[in-house]
């Protein structure tokens, strides 16, 4: 089932003629997201588009561990077909401590033709200290992601069930992305880095929990449990309910601060 678009900003509720549309992209074109999950107009307006692509999407593309996987996969932004990052240590990623570098070098030479094998490593270490500025910058963008991913689901996949997204229970992810409200409090989110399945690829999963309405999402082995409908001070014992016992090891909560899910 595929819904109607519904011309309507699903982040504001404006209509025409009070604001304009354009399409937008689920995750930033930047990181190569040229049509593979793209809203079409009258689903996120102008200004709430813009804003987002302005001042919140930007900690996500800054975050260390995006940054390592946009540079190992070489994502491209279309527009240009420049690479996003072509750097591991770069200004806003310095290395803590002097980047070592290792170079293998084997030839061979037959029939007049030279053959190298060239094994080239860098090491180095990047640090950053999660304050709750940075903290809630993450939260609003992935949460951001995760609620235009259900739009995605709703208006251009196509989900078994029908959804309302101006349903008043997505109002928490509403304030919270758009405004980063509730103010002095961050929204929190579960987060799985998986180096090993690292792929020039995304993917978003709807998930019923309990009461509550959340997205899995794969941001290229970057993982993310988001609640979509729970209250902002219980959606952290939402998301630990939503993994149950089983959970891994290494998973964190970025809240007020970096910490390990216990």
């Amino acid at each position: 089932m595929i819904l109607p678009i519904p011309n309507r900003c699903i982040w504001c509720h404006k209509a025409p003629p009070d604001c304009k549309f354009d399409i937008s992209h689920v995750l930033p074109e930047c990181v190569g997201n040229e049509n593979q999950q793209v809203l079409p107009a009258g689903i996120v307006c102008n200004r709430c588009n813009n804003y987002f692509g302005t001042k919140v999407e930007g900690a996500l593309l800054r975050d260390p561990l995006f940054h390592i996987a946009a540079v190992l996969l070489r994502l491209r932004d279309p527009d240009d077909m420049n690479e996003f990052r072509d750097c591991i240590f770069d200004r806003e990623h310095k290395s803590e401590r002097p980047v070592e570098r290792n170079l293998r070098v084997s030839t061979q030479i037959a029939s007049r033709t030279l053959t190298v094998d060239v094994d080239y490593a860098i090491k180095g270490q990047i640090r950053k200290s999660y304050q709750q500025r940075e903290c809630a910058l993450l939260s609003r963008a992935v949460h951001k992601i995760a609620f235009e991913a259900l739009a995605w689901l709703l208006f251009v996949k196509g989900t078994e069930e029908s959804i309302d997204i101006f349903d008043s229970r997505f109002d928490h992810v509403r304030e919270w992305s758009r405004r980063g409200q509730p103010n002095e409090s961050v929204r929190p989110i579960f987060r799985l880095q998986r180096f090993e399945s690292i792929k020039s690829e995304w993917e978003n999963r709807f998930c019923k929990f309990g009461d509550s309405l959340g997205m899995e999402l794969n941001l290229f082995g970057d993982w993310y449990l988001v609640s979509l409908t729970s209250p902002t001070d219980t959606a952290g014992d939402d998301l630990k309910k939503w993994l149950g016992p089983k959970k891994p090891d290494n998973i964190w909560c970025v809240g007020k601060t970096l910490s390990l899910v216990t």
